[in-house]
């Protein structure tokens, strides 16, 4: 799966790619990196409008995101190819849920998770 960037990719742009892959999971950016297991402050979140070019210094063209990536895995990937700090989130019901207790858990495993405590009829 290929998330696909260019400088005039807003971060609406990523997210809703990366929530088309996986729909019961998103992304945030940050301005500042979190610790393992540590929650990021709304305070220093980006806004979903701002463009991809004005952020980071390099730009791949694509990013090959697998479902099988922890997610610590795809949070250092997008650290390495742009020089941003993500945190993905898990749908809980109505509320999104930060995964810093589960970043070894894959992509997969965290989308499948939200899937069945989101009640998803589909996740049997």
């Amino acid at each position: 799966m290929i998330i696909h960037i260019n400088s005039k990719s807003q971060i609406s742009d990523i997210q809703h790619d990366f929530n088309q892959l996986f729909p019961f999971l998103k992304i945030e950016l940050f301005k500042y990196k979190h610790g393992y297991q540590e929650a990021s402050s709304r305070q220093i979140k980006l806004p979903s409008n701002l463009y991809i070019g004005e952020l980071a210094a390099l730009i791949p063209k694509e990013i090959d995101v697998t479902e099988n990536m922890t997610v610590q895995q795809f949070e250092k990937l997008f650290e390495a190819k742009l020089g941003l700090n993500i945190q993905v989130f898990r749908k809980s019901g109505s509320i999104w849920l930060e995964t810093t207790m589960t970043d070894s858990w894959t992509l997969k495993q965290q989308n499948e998770h939200g899937r069945e405590i989101s009640g998803d009829p589909d996740s049997h």
